[in-house]
């Protein structure tokens, strides 16, 4: 071995050494193996290391000093104090694998900075808990710890455990309640102490109940009795299973508030206008009665009591709600017949309406509602006709409300329903009616007749009812009796016959229809007439027979005494004859007619229908009505020999016409150096040729057709001998 090298030193030496302690696990069989075994290591190599056993032995004697554990503390959990002021501590014990433990050491002081007294010692390690006797708990808090001695003697002292303060619970008497003030275990909470606290209470003597569970150190007990003895204890709860309870803390005390106010919920005034007022239960459990009063001019007077802590519901017979709000206030009644306050605001909402008989419209009023919990979302609005359900017809934020189309000549009523914003709450006012009463109207209004005047023009003709006041007759058209268009309007001026002209008619194409409704004395419609339908007339050319023509026509409505026939009319040169070219009865609306025997008369031609009211109109007229004008057009010609002879057969010569317009007719003749020897405008007056010379003679004749056309005839005629 090199100069120097020491026992310590060298490396074999050393990892023999290692290789035995790393084995070791701290019991006392194994450190006196271990020991032995380094004795064989140094005994095996004292010749190469003699000068260094010295040195080895002390080795030997550093050795158990290092694997000696120290027991640490136990896990003090918690602290109750017991009812005679002593104090129990409750832990979990520490590991001593090594069996080294000697004893635990209990101190307390009454002060967090102490000094701290050893208050008892505890010399099995199994044991979990000890009572400190003469603590007195029940006077004030007291902070514990505890240290675990270990080893020979108990020389090896561990740190001490957390820190604890037993709760001690104090009782302030205060109106309105009774406070109670109590203390952590630890700041900061141990992470294996629950949360909250929970509030024991002794009421009556013997009988403890779970009161309260809180997470703060003070908790506030409304007195619900007039007086009594009372007695509260805090706990709180471990993970391991313990439970640390404050001291008993108690005493006789009185009730000196007033009881609770009670909350109102609602006040409704109820179909048969009693009144119903509703509240919420206080909180105050020292409750008997409630006294109900009435707000008399500004006096506030008793006028019920009811009993029982859980009624919530109240019922004032009387009617006033109808008439004027009706304030009701509810005061609680404790035990010791204290009277406790109420809430001014509840108060009914009274409605009140107003008719308008022109408008048919109801304008509402109410007073504000007040008190209402959540706030006023809004106002709804119900309606009923004649006893029948309410239904809504609106809503408002605001005290007003109008509401239109009321049913007119109706038994109508109304109510106001309040509803809170949260929509769990609603209250409702009177119920205000009233009959829907109407201005007086015309009985009938009734149309005797409408008639086609022209082209573009229609007559109407209306009888009226003049016993009762009117502002006028408003007229109406239709196309097809459904949608009706306003086309005029008469004012009513006590008179029972009205005529009307629609000037935008289209008659020769389309049959209308119309109708009348009266205004009453407000302007509001009221009366409506029967229908009447125009009579649409169309004429078709027969296309084998020039002359026939073949006529149909819409039935026409309206006449109370139905239509009894029909008139057909032929008006020739706008003459109509006062006979008519045919007839037809009710129902029956087509004509054929022929015009052969008309060819001479002239050139215009247009045909109508009359209808004919029959007998049993109500209001004993008998009218009648024109379909539109239809012209038919027949090609106008004119037929002229070509001789004649003054002293022969054919004295004269007479061109003939066939629809012909005379008004425009003319005839000239002429010789042939184109002087005039005859002329004339009339078509029944012929020329004799009187003074003229057999020869062949110039004629021109000018006329104008049925459709306003101008023709000319030109030719020769030959006058004999």
């Amino acid at each position: 071995m090199k100069k120097g090298d020491t026992f310590l030193r060298n490396a074999s030496f050393k990892a023999q050494i290692n290789s035995k302690i790393s084995t070791f696990n701290c019991g006392k069989s194994s450190l006196v193996q271990l020991t032995n075994a380094l004795f064989r290591i140094i005994k095996c190599n004292f010749k190469r290391y003699r000068t260094q056993l010295k040195r080895a032995l002390f080795i030997l004697f550093l050795i158990p000093l290092k694997f000696v554990s120290q027991v640490a503390a136990p896990d003090l959990r918690c602290i109750e104090v017991l009812a005679n002021g002593d104090i129990k501590l409750t832990w979990i014990s520490p590991a001593d694998p090594g069996g080294n433990f000697f004893s635990y050491e209990v101190f307390s002081s009454i002060s967090s900075s102490g000094p701290f007294t050893n208050s008892g010692s505890i010399s099995a390690i199994a044991t979990t808990s000890f009572i400190h006797g003469g603590a007195g708990g029940n006077v004030q808090s007291r902070y514990y710890f505890i240290k675990t001695k270990s080893g020979v003697g108990g020389a090896s002292v561990s740190s001490p455990s957390d820190t604890l303060r037993s709760i001690f619970l104090n009782i302030i008497p205060s109106v309105p309640d009774l406070k109670l003030q109590y203390n952590q275990l630890h700041l900061p909470k141990l992470p294996t102490t629950v949360s909250s606290f929970t509030i024991a209470k002794e009421y009556p003597a013997a009988i403890w109940n779970i009161h309260g569970i809180t997470t703060k150190t003070n908790y506030a007990d409304t007195i619900s009795v007039c007086s009594a003895s009372l007695n509260y204890q805090v706990t709180q709860l471990d993970g391991s299973g313990c439970v640390s309870t404050s001291n008993i803390q108690g005493g006789v005390y009185n009730d000196k508030k007033a009881p609770d106010m009670p909350e109102v919920d609602s006040i409704s005034v109820l179909p048969n206008g009693q009144t119903v007022i509703a509240w919420t239960i206080p909180r105050d459990k020292d409750i008997v009665d409630y006294a109900i009063y009435e707000s008399i001019g500004g006096i506030n007077t008793w006028i019920d009591t009811i009993n029982g802590r859980p009624t919530t519901l109240y019922t004032y017979t009387s009617t006033a709600a109808l008439n004027a709000p009706l304030p009701l206030y509810v005061a609680a009644i404790d035990s010791c017949k204290q009277i406790g306050p109420f809430d001014i605001l509840p108060t009914t909402m009274h409605l009140k309406t107003t008719y308008d008989k022109c408008a048919y419209k109801t304008s509402l009023q109410w007073n504000t509602y007040q008190g209402m919990k959540s706030g006023v979302l809004e106002y709804r609005i119900y309606y009923s006709v004649n006893g029948s359900a309410y239904v809504n017809v609106g809503a408002t934020t605001g005290t007003s409300f109008v509401h239109t189309n009321v049913s007119p000549a109706q038994n109508i009523s109304y109510f106001v329903r309040v509803i809170n914003n949260n929509k769990n709450i609603t209250a409702s006012s009177n119920r205000s009616g009233f009959f829907s009463t109407q201005v007086s109207a015309a009985g009938f209004v009734y149309i005797r007749s409408v008639t086609v005047l022209s082209k573009t023009s229609v007559g109407i003709d209306v009888y009226l009812d003049t016993s009762k006041s009117s502002q006028g007759i408003h007229l109406y058209r239709s196309t097809d009796g459904s949608y009706y268009t306003h086309i005029g309007f008469a004012t009513a001026n006590s008179i029972p016959f009205y005529s009307f002209s629609d000037e935008d008619a289209d008659t020769k194409n389309v049959s209308y229809f119309y109708k009348a409704v009266v205004s009453d004395s407000c302007g509001n419609s009221r009366t409506t007439s029967n229908i009447a339908k125009t009579i649409l007339l169309k004429v078709q050319e027969d296309k084998n027979d020039f002359f026939t023509k073949k006529l149909t026509w819409t039935d026409y409505k309206g006449f109370a005494g139905g239509v009894s026939g029909y008139n057909i009319y032929r008006i020739v040169n706008d003459v109509q004859s006062s006979i008519p070219a045919g007839t037809r009865g009710p129902g029956d609306t087509t004509y054929t007619d022929v015009l052969e025997d008309e060819a001479p008369n002239g050139s215009k031609i247009d045909y109508k229908v009359e209808a004919v009211e029959g007998i049993g109109n109500p209001y004993s007229f008998m009218e009648r009505s024109n379909s539109n004008l239809v012209p038919v057009y027949i090609e106008g010609d004119v037929y002229v020999p070509n001789a004649f002879a003054p002293r022969g057969r054919n004295k004269e010569w007479l061109p003939v016409t066939h629809f012909v317009d005379k008004s425009e007719y003319s005839v000239t003749v002429y010789n042939r150096w184109g002087n005039k020897v005859f002329e004339t405008n009339d078509d029944t007056k012929s020329w004799d040729g009187a003074g003229m010379t057999p020869d062949v003679y110039i004629y021109l004749i000018r006329f104008k057709n049925s459709r306003g056309e101008y023709k000319e005839v030109k030719g020769s005629v030959t006058l004999l001998q």
